[in-house]
């Protein structure tokens, strides 16, 4: 066990988020942290990590070292590459002292050092740099570029890449898919699968889920429940729980409505026997009352599912783009021809800044060689970039049904997810996850045959991506949206576009698609540090072996000499037989030499125990 979590319990004001949680977490495992966003799993990892106490409880943790991303202090004035080279500090440290000593004529202090720089596999250091920095991102252009030019997302992506690459004993993450493109999504998943390191991580992501977790653990109806396997096998294992503890609800429930009524016959007898059973009954009513709370589940709101019914577009070509020059400023992004039939679901995916965004918004400019069908209303959802207004979600949304009492508009935005006084929030003080849905409200009202959407699951939970994908599949008009989430696009799309190099390769096969994405970014690059720095180990357990071999030929020297040192004091002690001062004085010397054999005798021993190790390991 590395980690123990006992009656853990958090409450913000009147709010609680979680309480009576008793986890463990084995050494070695991975488990995944799930729940609906607001539902306080930001605030349990922060526990965890020891940024914030509980307000109830103890976390115990039994290893040395936890990973995680805010204990980085990143300094400005280093580029990128610095930076990576900075993890391995000790290891490239203990290698200049070696190089150091070498200059010095110091073999012993030489040895030493190199030992101790081999054992922290100095030699792989720059590739594992490259490969770290490469697989959440960053080009080879870049790792000049200083920390201070770095963004937000950039700087995280360069945490996560540190914190991967370090394999803490516990590894704790939250959302590290926030700021990875499609590509970093698979470097990631490659690498948790390869490290040791125990990991506690919160994500929507299914693919992580399914590919990834041991266990997840459920953060909902106001708790933390652990449920072993995959995500798949933990979508089973909860629907079976809730409905044997709605059983167990109804039950009571049906219990408590026979002993009200039993009560009512009692009282209307009116004898005594008769009333001190009511009485009775009244207790145990209370007893059950009691128990029964423990098994009403208060679950988190989730999105509800949509019906968008629409008037599918008559042409069978519903966009055309022919020739379309794209740029972001000053940068060229590329030339892209292609067409789109009507009812075709079609993801666009590719890295960050390959220029997605600016495509799919070019696009809606509809400049002149974009061409739409003449029977095709489009709707444009911009989770990216889209104006946040001061105004409230209700006046918005009121623009578009202005024949429409406020309680039907208050109707809709429930359906996405705003209750109560939700609807009065102003647009601009919406969360990332908040605002994307409102975008989306606001996009359907237009009631369009053809959507672009861009990010289109942003900040948003499992539930309400799940949600989202239920309705789009059932949508009958066209689709085109950009997205990082591999497992959405496999369930939303039907055709898929690829974009690199200013160029876009098209499939109508997810898996294809994919594989040529992992074509370039395969787990043998990126993904598996053991498998990817195998030869460098082999190199540094070969350089170790010649450095043994060396120490015990020097061992070996120098007992052999200081046997031929022990044969001459022998041969003059003969000599001085008779010269007691003079022989003393050549005894005292033998007993040095003597022991000097012994330890050197013990030192090869320990060299070559440590030879046949090596030779075991290899």
């Amino acid at each position: 066990m590395i980690m123990s979590i006992s009656n853990l319990s958090m409450r913000f004001g009147e709010r609680t988020l979680f309480s009576n949680v008793n986890l463990s977490l084995e050494n070695g495992r991975k488990a995944i942290l799930l729940g609906p966003n607001g539902c306080g799993k930001t605030t349990f990892l922060k526990i965890v990590t020891g940024e914030i106490e509980p307000l109830e409880g103890d976390v115990s943790f039994f290893g040395k070292k936890i990973g995680y991303i805010r204990q980085f202090r990143l300094e400005k004035d280093r580029t990128l590459y610095e930076e990576g080279l900075s993890t391995f500090k000790e290891a490239l440290d203990a290698y200049e002292e070696a190089l150091k000593s070498a200059n010095e004529l110091n073999l012993k202090s030489y040895d030493e050092h190199l030992e101790k720089a081999e054992m922290l596999d100095v030699y792989a250091v720059e590739k594992k740099v490259r490969m770290m920095l490469k697989g959440v991102g960053f080009t080879e252009k870049e790792f000049d570029r200083k920390l201070s030019t770095l963004s937000a997302g950039e700087i995280t992506r360069l945490q996560l890449a540190k914190l991967l690459i370090n394999e803490p004993d516990l590894l704790v993450l939250d959302e590290p898919g926030n700021y990875l493109d499609v590509y970093g999504m698979i470097f990631l998943k490659n690498a948790l699968l390869s490290i040791k390191s125990t990991v506690l991580m919160a994500t929507h992501d299914r693919s992580l889920m399914e590919s990834v977790a041991d266990e997840i653990w459920d953060m909902d109806f106001g708790t933390v429940r652990i449920y072993k396997g995959k995500y798949h096998d933990f979508l089973v294992q909860k629907e079976n729980y809730v409905k044997s503890v709605k059983a167990k609800e109804k039950n009571i429930s049906k219990e408590i409505k026979h002993l009200h009524e039993v009560v009512e016959k009692y009282k209307k007898w009116g004898r005594e026997k008769a009333i001190k059973q009511a009485k009775s009954k009244e207790k145990l009513i209370k007893k059950l009352s009691i128990e029964k709370k423990r098994y009403v589940l208060n679950s988190s709101k989730k999105f509800n599912r949509l019906n968008l019914s629409v008037k599918k577009a008559t042409e069978d070509v519903v966009l055309s783009v022919n020739s379309l020059e794209v740029s972001a400023g000053d940068k060229y992004i590329g030339t892209f021809s292609f067409q789109i039939k009507n009812g075709e679901k079609v993801a666009l995916l590719g890295k960050n800044g390959v220029g997605k965004t600016t495509l799919l918004k070019k696009i809606n400019e509809k400049p002149p060689n974009v061409l739409f069908g003449p029977n095709t209303r489009l709707a444009y959802v911009d989770t990216v970039g889209a104006e946040r207004e001061k105004r409230t979600l209700m006046s918005v949304i009121w623009e578009f049904m202005k024949d429409k009492p406020d309680y039907e508009v208050r109707r809709y935005l429930g359906r996405f997810g705003f209750e109560g006084e939700d609807v009065f929030k102003n647009v601009c003080d919406l969360s990332g996850g908040e605002f994307v849905r409102f975008e989306i409200a606001k996009a359907l009202l237009k009631k369009p045959n053809f959507l672009i959407m861009d990010e289109p699951t942003n900040h948003l939970d499992v539930y309400m991506i799940e949600a989202l994908e239920s309705t789009l599949k059932r949508y009958d008009g066209t689709l085109l949206f950009s997205t990082h989430d591999i497992e959405f696009a496999k369930h939303t799309a039907n055709r898929f576009f690829v974009m690199s190099g200013g160029k876009i390769s098209y499939f109508q096969d997810h898996e294809r698609a994919v594989e040529f994405m992992q074509g370039a970014f395969s787990r043998r690059n990126v993904g598996n540090f053991e498998r990817e720095n195998d030869y460098e180990k082999k190199k540094a357990l070969k350089n170790k072996k010649k450095s043994l071999e060396k120490k015990i030929e020097e061992s070996e020297r120098g007992f052999d000499s200081l046997d031929e040192d022990l044969k001459r004091l022998e041969s003059e002690m003969r000599r001085y037989a008779s010269d007691h001062v003079k022989l003393n004085a050549l005894n005292l010397e033998r007993e040095k030499v003597e022991k000097k054999m012994e330890e050197l005798l013990r030192e090869i021993e320990n060299l070559e125990k440590e030879m046949k190790r090596l030779e075991e390991e290899a």
